[in-house]
């Protein structure tokens, strides 16, 4: 197989229709640049993956970038790997990147958010600002969300970036719109662009993302005492790595854990 035809496949399966795409098409076409369309997928190896990162790196790439750009070499060849179309998925060099922390939002940001949306009736950012805080749905998700995905008191979600079903009781207090919501007529641009609008508006934090909507969740439930496990469930988490990476451990907590000795 070529590599524009693993491409074609990889791209279709996990990222069309989502708000990564048109970030995807660009990595897409640097790498058939620089490997070529045309190159045997057998053929990709340790050397050919250095070379790759070698000219990324002569590109002025910064070293975020690199790695986004080799992950998305590795999503093909762990796609590749997994159909036995390679016998052997070669090893991806990555660089040692120093970790930010990460930002959580207060139950107070979430209704100062929501209220802001409301004030300036931007309905579909209010919307999906609930969701977010009370599924911890990717926005992807968020954006397939109607109520034609409700089976009782469930959520069906298909989850693109992972390929996978799952279902997600739906919290009493986002009922009524999940119950009643059609469906949304807007992209992720829309989204972002509001979302933005709204951050600068309140002087939030300018880390803040849509995502930041996922991490709260994650962090919120472990601090409720909620089992890593079931936080795992809640959000489809493959790994329960990442699932651990989502939350965190306060002092106090620590200090409380010890007096139970």
């Amino acid at each position: 197989m070529q590599l524009q035809e693993l491409v074609n496949i990889t791209n279709q399966l996990f990222y069309e229709d989502t708000s990564s795409y048109r970030v995807i098409v660009s990595k897409q076409n640097e790498l058939l640049e620089i490997m070529n369309p045309e190159c045997d997928i057998k053929s990709i190896n340790y050397e050919k993956i250095n070379s790759y990162i070698q000219t990324l790196k002569n590109k002025n790439n910064s070293n975020n970038t690199i790695n986004a750009k080799a992950a998305y070499l590795s999503k093909l060849l762990k796609y590749a790997y997994d159909n036995r179309l390679i016998d052997y998925k070669p090893p991806i060099p990555f660089y040692k990147i120093k970790k930010h922390k990460t930002l959580y939002l207060t139950k107070a940001d979430m209704i100062q958010m929501a209220l802001w949306a409301r004030k300036h009736h931007r309905k579909d950012l209010q919307r999906v600002i609930l969701i977010g805080y009370y599924t911890g749905l990717r926005i992807n998700n968020i954006l397939s969300v109607s109520k034609n995905n409700v089976e009782g008191d469930l959520l069906y979600i298909y989850d693109k970036k992972t390929n996978s079903e799952f279902y997600q009781p739906i919290h009493h207090k986002i009922k009524n719109i999940v119950f009643n919501l059609e469906g949304f007529d807007f992209n992720y641009n829309h989204i972002y662009y509001l979302f933005n609008l709204m951050k600068k508006d309140l002087k939030l934090d300018r880390q803040i993302t849509i995502h930041t909507l996922r991490h709260t969740f994650c962090s919120t439930l472990n601090e409720k005492g909620v089992p890593v496990t079931v936080i795992r469930e809640l959000a489809n988490h493959r790994n329960i790595q990442t699932t651990m990476n989502y939350t965190h451990t306060k002092k106090e907590q620590c200090r409380q854990a010890l007096n139970v000795l």
